[in-house]
């Protein structure tokens, strides 16, 4: 016997929901795919709110945003 309910079905799904898998997900969404962003935690970033008391990244703010997504700081600081 079948529910008739039917699971979701996708082309990818990705795992992790951190800047690379942000990154993929913008990506396959430009190209129409179907997919789905598997993380363990409970929101996005989590694991950075998480892990550390404060986060400074290493790198400049030019660098640090997602595609379509500048980060919101004046180029060559550090957040």
């Amino acid at each position: 016997m079948t529910s008739g309910i039917r699971a979701p079905s996708f082309d990818v799904v990705v795992i992790g929901g951190s800047q690379a898998g942000l990154a993929v997900g913008y990506h396959l969404a430009k190209r129409g795919l179907r997919f789905v962003i598997l993380d363990s935690g409970p929101e996005i970033g989590h694991v950075w709110r998480s892990r550390w008391d404060s986060l400074t990244l290493f790198t400049p703010a030019q660098y640090s945003g997602l595609p379509a997504m500048a980060f919101p700081l004046p180029k060559d600081t550090y957040p």
